[in-house]
């Protein structure tokens, strides 16, 4: 019997499931040309409302780096095939599946930070159509950029902190932080601070060298 695995991979392959070997495929295929296509219609129509049709195409853009994403997984899935457990931690460790975790992480990020602020600038126009002021180019610009910048600032967050967050991106062959330790991680300053505070220092120093064994 073979042990369990994380629902991802398996002992053969990056991606266990047949139907995720094929349809990481698909799916990136569908992404990348569909948001290209957006782009370039987007760009080549002159639309009524130029500042909304810019945050089309940063969001095209956003998606289309998922698209990317889900290429590169499935390629390094072809490249594992058959042999996935001699390569899982040198994989999973790699520089590769860093810069490709962060990549999805700021894809979605970006998504999720520009549909909100897609959906609060129609909801504003529609709830006080004579009152709200729509955003200028400028504005726009500003706030696109801005979000860009949160959602890099995010994504590269657990690759410069690595002592506070260790192997974020490499927990499973996807390279995705589908879980997180973080929690665990919280409470155990938490712990040694409330043990620095109220406990006197002589007391303190070997509780807190307990911890860190």
């Amino acid at each position: 019997m073979q042990p369990n695995t994380d629902g991802i991979s398996s002992f053969e392959h990056l991606l266990a499931n047949i139907i995720l070997r094929v349809f990481v495929w698909v799916i990136a295929c569908v992404t990348c040309l569909g948001n290209l296509l957006v782009i370039c219609m987007r760009s080549l129509v002159a639309a009524e409302n130029s500042q909304h049709a810019m945050a089309i195409k940063s969001l095209c853009c956003a998606d289309g780096l998922m698209g990317i994403y889900l290429f590169v997984i499935g390629a390094f899935d072809l490249k594992y095939s058959g042999e996935y457990n001699k390569h899982a931690q040198g994989w999973m460790g790699s520089l590769q599946c860093q810069l490709l975790g962060s990549l999805a992480m700021l894809s979605s990020e970006v998504s999720v930070l520009l549909l909100t602020y897609m959906t609060l600038e129609k909801y504003f126009s529609i709830v006080f159509p004579f009152s709200h002021h729509r955003a200028g180019r400028r504005q726009t610009v500003s706030v696109l950029a801005a979000i860009w910048l949160l959602g890099f600032s995010l994504s590269l967050v657990p690759l410069w902190c690595k002592e506070s967050f260790g192997n974020y991106y490499g927990r499973n062959g996807v390279c995705f932080p589908l879980q997180s330790d973080l929690a665990l991680l919280l409470h155990r300053h938490h712990r040694r601070a409330l043990l620095d505070t109220h406990l006197p220092p002589q007391a303190a120093l070997p509780a807190a060298g307990g911890n860190t064994r």
